[in-house]
């Protein structure tokens, strides 16, 4: 207004007025950072290596521009007694029955080699995801390289992992955090991860760890008391990062996907070694001999033999589209080949749950908003949950002694895997017990802080409170008529008070402190829905 005092020249002046105050604009809720091992790490454009950066992507596409695809696993066929347990039957040489299974006999420290990052973010992007961030903390290999990789994966790391959530965290802009490595690791190494996870969170405070149970991925603990035992060794992992648990969410179990299928793998993934190799390829010519005669048989037999040599390390067929082709005349005559393969593409579609569920999230807060449980949903890729659990055996999950809150997956009829749990770690809290309570404050917090950045150093004055007061009020009416909050009346949602003897002292004005004090009343969701019937006589 000054200048209207320090005209020059004569005339007729106009002069604009705000009318409104500065606004709010709600930032983003959904946007998961992924952090693990991929293929390569490339920039499209520059082609410059891509290692321990959080690069943000909109697709699937994105993702197979920077990172490339999953891990061309190994598995191999070995027999067993037939008191164990076995993947399938076949006619040995001798002409007995023999049972055999199909295991990942990849092992690098006595670990076993096993990715999962890029099913995670598939899963992500098939269950409504968006915008995301990958950091990938080197290749299947264990180092940064730009090219494609080829050869023999490593055991994953704890350090790379913690690696990779150093760069996450000083990433502005995720709201959610996701390793699906982690569940890969040693009990020790994944209690180091997870707990680094719930405490960068918590200091931030912009984000929800989405976590994964410790030793999702191994299929001899897929049981009720399999899974009995991972809850019991995520509780001890997880126990000295009590003060984070808000901002943590855990789910179970993992899951039967359908991200693959048998187009997907060929011959070649069932040789990591020359036993496995030989033995598949006798089960095969055992086959060939009881199916076909003459030159049909011969023909068969050398199709297996260029499969199959007596020495992997100088294969017969060479180059994608002959081994492709090669695969699909051996699968076409002998069904014993698409049967080995339709188990091992089973094994392959096993999935930890927190990339789906990054997804859910996504898809919820698009549909429902931030402040509705993202629960209740279908699993979108997901033939079945590994481990069936009924509400008897849910129980314990939901509401353990410990408040430590597992949200399981369950199969429901004519729905497929359902998410059936809303609670996050802090089970016992009666302020942030469920996940949407937690991150909606998150949003209005991180919202506001945003919207008040430059109202730092301004004069901390009756006027600028007013300002700070109107756009505050403002902000949470808006999420209140969306439904965000509860109450008949603004008023009974929220409150916002800011000024000398309601929040603030004449020494907190001296000392250069402006405290907003806001009071909202969220919404909790109908977890438990209980109906009374009672029967009632004619004419009583």
């Amino acid at each position: 207004m000054s200048s209207l005092r320090n005209r020059s020249t004569p005339g007729v002046y106009t002069t604009e007025l705000p009318a409104f105050p500065p606004s709010i604009v709600g930032v983003a809720t959904a946007v998961p950072i992924f952090i693990g091992y991929t293929d390569f790490a490339k920039n499209p454009s520059t082609g410059k290596q891509a290692y321990s950066e959080a690069i943000e992507l909109g697709s699937m596409a994105d993702y197979y521009s920077w990172f490339g695809y999953g891990y061309d696993a190994k598995y191999a066929v070995e027999e067993v007694t037939a008191a164990d347990n076995y993947d399938f039957q076949a006619t040995k040489k001798d002409g007995k029955v023999g049972y055999f299974i199909i295991t990942n006999t990849e092992v690098t420290n006595d670990k076993t080699v096993q990715f999962n990052l890029f099913n995670a973010v598939k899963l992500f992007y098939d269950n409504g995801g968006g915008t995301c961030y990958v950091v990938s903390v080197c290749n299947y290999g264990g180092v940064k390289s730009t090219d494609p990789y080829s050869g023999a994966g490593v055991a994953i790391t704890k350090d790379k992992l913690i690696e990779g959530l150093s760069v996450a965290e000083d990433k502005v802009g995720p709201t959610m955090t996701v390793v699906p490595d982690a569940c890969l690791l040693a009990d020790d190494d994944y209690g180091a991860v997870v707990r680094k996870m719930l405490d960068q969170a918590a200091s931030l405070q912009d984000r929800v760890a989405i976590l994964d149970l410790p030793g999702a991925m191994d299929s001899t603990k897929w049981t009720k008391t399999g899974l009995a035992e991972q809850r019991a060794t995520f509780y001890a992992e997880i126990a000295a990062a009590s003060a984070s648990f808000s901002y943590g969410a855990a789910y179970a179990p993992a899951m039967q996907t359908t991200l693959m299928n048998i187009s997907d793998v060929d011959y070649t993934n069932l040789q990591p070694n020359q036993d496995a190799s030989d033995l598949l390829k006798s089960l095969l010519e055992t086959q060939a001999k009881s199916s076909y005669k003459d030159a049909s048989l011969t023909e068969v037999e050398n199709k297996i033999n260029d499969a199959f040599p007596t020495s992997l390390e100088s294969p017969t067929v060479t180059g994608a589209s002959n081994i492709q082709a090669l695969d699909n005349y051996l699968v076409n005559a002998l069904p014993l080949m698409s049967q080995v393969q339709d188990i091992l593409v089973g094994k392959l579609n096993a999935a930890p749950p927190s990339g789906a569920m990054a997804g859910i999230w996504t898809r919820n807060d698009n549909t429902n908003g931030v402040w509705n449980a993202p629960a209740n949903m279908t699993v979108a890729s997901v033939t079945a949950p590994e481990v069936l659990l009924t509400d008897a055996d849910q129980g314990d999950y939901n509401k353990p002694l410990n408040g430590n809150a597992i949200d399981i997956l369950r199969a429901f009829t004519n729905r497929g895997t359902v998410v059936w749990g809303a609670r996050t770690l802090d089970g016992n809290s009666a302020d942030y017990r469920y996940i949407q309570v937690r991150r909606t404050l998150i949003y209005v917090e991180q919202s506001i802080k945003t919207a008040l950045q430059p109202f730092v150093f301004a004069a901390n004055d009756g006027k600028t409170w007013v300002t700070v007061t109107s756009m505050i009020s403002n902000f949470l009416t808006g999420l209140w008529t969306q439904g965000g909050l509860m109450g008949d009346t603004a008023s009974d949602a929220f409150s916002v008070q800011c000024g000398l003897g309601s929040t603030m002292t004449a020494q907190d004005i001296l000392d250069g402190y402006m405290v907003v004090a806001v009071t909202l009343q969220m919404i909790h969701p109908a977890e438990f829905i209980e109906l009374t019937f009672t029967q009632q006589m004619q004419g009583a």
